[in-house]
């Protein structure tokens, strides 16, 4: 006999500052105040914020947990719950453990390739923000897409 697989996708929450939420996304500002607390963690982690087409958040996702100097970031993962949560578009953030917001040329490829993805697909990539020592870096701000 054999076995077909049936998906669950569950969600858990997090608290969050009232003022954060039920709001566009209007800037990296709200973004980094939302995962600041990144900036002290000793590896890098990326978490992918599932947007509505009025660029509110409908969902979150830790999607890769590094070492203290990388970490890899399939488009295929950070694209598959994104189209689960039928997110419009999408917003990936990451923290470098080293304290700097200065992409990598990684983070420069990777952003390259999820905005070609995010094109195919139809769900665009708002915006790649790097969250460092109380600050942040953002390649829309940077005028990198």
């Amino acid at each position: 006999m054999a076995y077909l697989k049936e998906l669950k996708v569950t969600f858990t929450r997090k608290r969050v500052d009232d003022d954060l939420l039920n709001k566009p996304v209007e800037s990296p500002g709200q973004v980094f105040a939302l995962f600041k607390d990144m900036q002290d963690e000793t590896k890098e982690k990326v978490f992918v914020l599932h947007l509505n087409p009025q660029l509110e958040i409908l969902s979150w996702e830790l999607a890769a947990i590094g070492t203290g100097t990388q970490t890899l970031m399939d488009p295929a993962e950070i694209y598959r719950n994104a189209i689960l949560a039928r997110a419009s578009s999408l917003i990936v953030v990451h923290n470098h453990p080293s304290g700097t917001c200065k992409p990598s040329q990684a983070d420069i490829a990777i952003a390259a390739r999820l905005v070609e993805v995010g094109k195919l697909l139809g769900v665009p990539l708002q915006d790649f923000i790097i969250i460092g020592d109380g600050a942040y870096g953002s390649f829309r701000e940077d005028g990198r897409f």
